[in-house]
């Protein structure tokens, strides 16, 4: 084949072709794989010395404490912080259980209300919008399900119960039956084909047909050429790898075993039940937000299979002084750092394009105390994990220099996942984006 000829063709590749080069982008607008957002919560406070990193030398150079060892694997996906606040949970009515419950993701003081705190403290539902629900609103699309709120032994319907709100006095009751969960999103589930799969197919038909073109040309060209044109060919193999969706990504799971949601005894497997499904329904893109509630403020919750028999409220009051209760409470805490980990590891196993579905997940771990026996809501026991679509500087320690109310890390989340909002909740524990966290 002559040169002319050989440009010829090239131009009618190109022609046949013309996108190779926006295939290459994630941002292209072609197979974009949507954020997700979690919310993994547990109560009363934790065990602040073994909670933070036994070393820092730097924001990246630190070692993981005792509690968030499961978490090992994962470090570079982390991002922990100390000098938050939770201000909004020293305002309004209501003692400090009920006023961090309903001000965790609403970053509201609650309404004056009837609801019985343990100190006799009477107080009402949240105030506001909770976080995972604003960004819902952003990101759910014509998902089945705007967002999934889950539970493991999160009973009663009062203030010390609930965390998400639709708006005002709208809180959103927690599934805490896995079998229930599962016949409510999966007994008739089919996989659907995703935009993702049809836009593939699309694309698929332009790549063979570049392929096969390639592929006749070969023969006819100079050694030179051939280099050239085998270069273009090894392009379109990225692209088809690249962009092709993992086929295990979205797969309808087995029915849970019927189990008690109530009993101790039967808590681990409804936590695993409640975990497995929660990351399916993301992957098969059902929804895009969820929470997992793990029991009330002021339970009273045993962890037999840990050999932890001090009932959970009670527990948390012996505080760090008390060697039997400490070591306990660091057992539980490392527990549902476990739980965690098994939720992210699971996600790192299904493909989404060039990563992962964790890669393309925030979560939000958070407690309604920073320590139980004082009830303290200062340097409060946050952290986030994930890859965050990428719009999170990751693997960090975060030391603010000046305490920060809890509102400024909820707005930068929401900015996060697109939002232009410059507050969140009550405007008066507003004082700007926490630095260094969004890319």
């Amino acid at each position: 084949m002559d040169r002319r000829s050989f440009l010829r063709s090239i131009g009618g590749l190109a022609a046949s072709v013309p996108l190779l080069s926006s295939l290459r982008a994630a941002n292209a607008g072609d197979l974009v794989f949507p954020p997700r957002f979690v919310v993994f919560f547990h109560p009363n406070g934790t065990m602040p010395g073994d909670w933070w990193p036994k070393r820092a030398e730097s924001e990246t150079d630190f070692d993981l404490n005792v509690i968030h060892e499961p978490l090992q694997p994962f470090k570079d996906k982390l991002v922990l912080f100390r000098g938050i606040d939770l201000a909004a949970g020293n305002a309004g009515p209501g003692e400090p259980h009920q006023k961090g419950m309903g001000s965790l993701l609403t970053g509201r003081e609650l309404l004056e209300g009837e609801f019985i705190g343990g100190d006799g403290s009477l107080a009402g539902w949240g105030s506001g919008i909770s976080v995972d629900q604003e960004i819902a609103n952003l990101i759910s699309g014509q998902t089945a399900r705007k967002s999934l709120e889950l539970g493991v032994r999160a009973t009663s319907a009062e203030v010390r119960a609930r965390i998400s709100y639709l708006g005002s006095s709208r809180p959103l009751p927690p599934q805490n039956d896995p079998t229930q969960l599962f016949e409510g999103m999966f007994s008739d589930f089919s996989r659907p084909q995703s935009e993702n799969e049809r836009h593939w197919a699309r694309r698929r038909s332009v790549l063979d047909a570049a392929t096969k073109q390639i592929g006749l040309m070969m023969p006819k060209l100079s050694s030179e050429d051939r280099t050239k044109l085998g270069q273009h060919l090894e392009l379109v193999e990225q692209v088809e790898r690249r962009l092709r969706p993992g086929a295990a990504s979205c797969e309808v799971p087995g029915r849970p075993a019927t189990l008690d949601p109530d009993s101790e005894e039967t808590m681990p497997a409804v936590m695993d039940s409640q975990i497995e499904l929660l990351v399916m329904a993301l992957a098969c893109d059902l929804t895009r937000v969820a929470s997992l509630q793990v029991s009330n403020a002021q339970n009273q919750i045993r962890y037999p299979w840990l050999d932890s028999e001090g009932v959970g409220h009670s527990l948390s009051h012996s505080g760090p002084s008390d060697v039997n209760a400490h070591d306990e409470w660091v057992r539980r805490d490392t527990w549902l750092a476990g739980r965690l980990a098994h939720m992210m590891t699971l996600m790192s196993q299904i493909p989404e394009g060039d990563g992962t579905l964790l890669d393309h997940t925030l979560i939000f771990w958070g407690n309604e105390l920073s320590v139980g026996n004082t009830h303290s809501q200062t340097n409060m026991p946050f952290l986030l994990a994930g890859g965050g679509s990428g719009r999170i500087n990751t693997g960090r320690y975060l030391q603010l220099s000046t305490a920060r109310p809890h509102n400024d890390l909820l707005v930068t989340l929401l900015q996060a996942f697109g939002s232009e909002a410059t507050q969140f909740g009550n405007r008066n524990f507003n004082t700007g984006l926490i630095p260094g966290l969004l890319k």
